[in-house]
């Protein structure tokens, strides 16, 4: 085998590597986002709280109302379990969000994803389909 085979195998192997994990990374994001939409939860809502965390989603009420958000980041999709100063940080990168959804420092570029929600008849549960 000349240098010239082995230079062209060595890329080759290489490009074909990355091909495969680009492949499954993409199947195993697509297959989270395919898994949490599909559910429907209940979730209690306390008005006095101005933001509550629950597994996957934020609940945050203000003076406009209430608003239901996803608790993943935007950024790589850690779960959002904090607020400081009126703002909800990403403890894995440090991606922070208003709490109106709106990122205001990165590495996060997106917003926050607002999650469609109804309320029980006597006010005291949300009911998120997705």
């Amino acid at each position: 085998m000349t240098i010239k085979n082995r230079r062209a195998f060595l890329k080759f192997a290489t490009a074909g590597l990355l091909a495969f994990f680009v492949y499954i990374w993409n199947k195993l994001t697509l297959q989270h986002i395919k898994t949490s939409e599909n559910k429907t939860s209940t979730l209690p809502l306390n008005k006095n709280k101005e933001v509550q965390f629950f597994d996957q989603y934020i609940v945050v009420n203000s003076e406009k109302g209430t608003t239901v958000f996803s608790s993943y980041c935007s950024h790589l999709g850690c779960k959002i379990n904090n607020v400081e100063n009126k703002k909800l940080v990403c403890p894995c990168h440090g991606s922070e969000y208003k709490l109106d959804g709106t990122v205001i420092k990165g590495p996060a570029y997106k917003d926050l994803k607002k999650v469609n929600y109804t309320t029980t008849a006597d006010g005291k549960n949300i009911i998120v389909n997705g």
